[in-house]
């Protein structure tokens, strides 16, 4: 018996299945299809947009790794990638650094096995100690997880006026102090002039490096018809602020701060209760509340304590453990507490020659 080779080209288009996956480099001429692509796909996210790879390269000076996969010359996968540097000195490849979500995106599992077929090739020629994909949704490779970090999301009522009504108990407890005892006002008219000084005290406060001015100021730029910066004032200072973006159909806060001190007039739960109306006017119908890590038990149960449930977010690394850095175990922990003493102007000039360091 013998058996005949048959060139899979000679069958019908419908016999052959799909074409190869070719992986190639970004290019510039790649922007509209780009941002196309991520509006097409639902596992996409705001920080897929190729604004956010500007946003970065302004701020942090990183080399973009960039992926395009094509099919018969179409677009069907795209992979946003930094090399960073982290402060242990040691080379990784981050989709994406600074940012919560990120990691491959293909039309199917072929395309992503491409994609990730490239990475691991890069990741050789660099000799990067990790990778990592911050996924928002589950990808269709099989890789190690990366746990300890979990989001939050949930639907916006229908009308600004419900919005109240969706906070538990205790929550709106908080809310009417503000509101009612305080007499706190938020307004969205804030400027980066207004949010950055709340930011870089809070992030002293938190033991935290704070991002540079610039950075904002190129997210604000980048994204000028979707953000929004939110200003709670007492007394007419301004003691909190929230710097959001808006994706699709959600609202993002994706920054926050507040003055020292400023906790005494509960404005935490008041500005996210604003924010949330603010969504609503703007018919937006889903509030992300964004990432955090397990570890930080405080903010986890703040954002629950708000009406969220935690959902433990999909990320993927190429190291069977995590290479990241947990800032509250060990020796970082230690360093925070020490941060959190420095004088505000000293944090505040130092915070930003290091943090592209913790990508």
């Amino acid at each position: 018996m013998t058996t005949a080779m048959v060139d899979g080209s000679a069958l019908p288009a419908s016999a052959r299945g799909p074409a190869p996956v070719s992986v190639r480099d970004w290019r510039p001429d790649d922007e509209a299809g780009w941002d196309a692509f991520v509006l097409e796909q639902p596992r996409a996210t705001f920080f897929h947009q190729i604004g956010w790879k500007r946003v970065l390269e302004a701020t942090f000076g990183y080399p973009a790794c960039y992926l395009v996969a094509e099919r018969d010359g179409e677009m069907c996968g795209i992979l946003p990638m930094f090399a960073c540097r982290s402060i242990r000195g040691q080379l990784g490849l981050y989709s994406l650094p600074h940012t919560v979500y990120g990691g491959p995106v293909g039309v199917d599992a072929a395309v992503e096995q491409a994609m990730l077929a490239r990475v691991i090739e890069m990741s050789e020629e660099l000799g990067t100690h990790s990778v990592e994909f911050r996924n928002r949704h589950a990808t269709l490779l099989e890789m190690p997880a990366l746990d300890g970090f979990v989001t939050f999301e949930k639907e916006l009522p229908a009308s600004p006026e419900d919005v109240y009504r969706t906070f538990p108990k205790k929550a709106r407890e908080m809310i009417n102090q503000a509101r009612k005892r305080h007499k706190l006002e938020a307004d969205f008219a804030g400027d980066l002039g207004a949010f950055y000084p709340l930011l870089a005290d809070s992030y002293r406060n938190l033991g935290t490096p704070v991002f540079p001015k610039s950075f904002f100021a190129a997210m604000l730029r980048e994204f000028a018809p979707t953000s929004s910066i939110l200003i709670v004032r007492h007394q007419d200072d301004p003691i909190a602020g929230v710097l959001s973006m808006e994706f699709r159909n959600t609202m993002m806060p994706i920054y926050s701060g507040e003055a020292a001190g400023a906790g005494r007039l509960k404005p935490n739960n008041f500005k996210y209760f604003r924010l949330m109306e603010y969504a609503v006017d703007r018919n937006l119908g889903r509030f992300d509340f964004g990432r955090s890590r397990l570890s930080n038990q405080g903010v986890v149960k703040f954002k629950v304590r708000q009406g969220f449930e935690a959902e433990a977010l999909p990320y993927q690394t190429l190291v069977p453990t995590p290479s990241g850095i947990d800032p509250n175990r060990g020796i970082f922990a230690k360093v925070r507490r020490v941060w959190r003493k420095l004088p505000r102007p000293v944090a505040r000039m130092a915070g930003p020659a290091i943090v592209k360091y913790f990508p």
